[in-house]
């Protein structure tokens, strides 16, 4: 008798929920990018396609970024993992998908959550997916530039799957609070030496052995070294393969 009782109130709990297939909206493109709210460009979102697709050619790993403008009043674990198992993200055999979901309920609910596939939790566990959420995710959400902080995010997921499967897949690079805060200035003590280096370097003749590391340009398209294992933009329309997540993952408000 209490078993059945308890299955009844699990049932209900099911229907009254969200979780109906019909509450999430149809592919409009290949799975990896779902932007509802219109925050990339087009050229943003066929960039990240080429990444997603060559990841998945060569890994079947999937990663899906969904941007929604608002969960309803739905918590956004739970929306994230029932779209996760919507979509199908990552392989049915390895369950190797990551899902982003990017809220952006104004103006006290933007929220955003990594969920990932029960195959990737070794390599994705909870705390590395906060702190990459904090590095190079949040500092941009938080100043409004949404754009870049899914790039960011993606790319940097991109890299995690990739090392994981030991892929050396199309080199990119995500900009990291760090990096970025580095970027836009140095203390006047470091510039003073910087400029006095180089001052002794001109005057000394000291010969540069010149070279340094070509970067892409940012944003501007990704210069791949040569042939990656999968090729780019291969065989139509890219659906989920069927794989599930049993919630683990990290999210943040911003």
């Amino acid at each position: 008798m209490r078993r059945s009782i308890a299955l009844l109130c699990f049932l209900l709990l099911m229907v009254s929920g969200r979780g109906l297939a019909a509450d999430f909206s149809e592919l409009t493109n290949d799975l990896y990018i779902q932007d509802e709210v219109g925050i990339l460009s087009e050229q943003q979102k066929e960039q990240l396609r080429q990444l997603g697709r060559g990841l998945e050619d060569a890994t079947t790993a999937q990663i899906m970024v969904l941007i929604i403008p608002t969960l309803e009043g739905e918590p956004i674990e739970s929306y994230a993992n029932e779209a996760f198992r919507h979509y199908g993200v990552g392989s049915e055999e390895e369950n190797n998908g990551v899902l982003v979901v990017l809220a952006l309920d104004e103006p006290d609910n933007r929220e955003i959550y990594v969920e990932i596939g029960y195959g990737l939790e070794g390599a994705l566990p909870d705390g590395k997916v906060g702190r990459i959420l904090d590095d190079y995710a949040i500092p941009y959400l938080s100043q409004g530039d949404y754009s870049e902080g899914v790039i960011n995010l993606y790319e940097a997921l991109y890299q995690e799957v990739a090392a994981e499967y030991q892929w050396n897949g199309e080199p990119v690079e995500p900009q990291a609070a760090a990096s970025q805060q580095q970027e836009e200035g140095l203390p006047p003590f470091m510039t003073i030496l910087i400029v006095s280096a180089i001052l002794i370097l001109i005057t000394g003749g000291g010969g540069g052995k010149g070279g340094g590391r070509a970067r892409r340009s940012r944003r501007g398209g990704y210069m791949g070294p040569g042939s990656f294992g999968g090729g780019f933009g291969g065989g139509g329309f890219r659906g989920g393969g069927g794989g599930s997540a049993g919630g683990g993952g990290a999210g943040r408000g911003f």
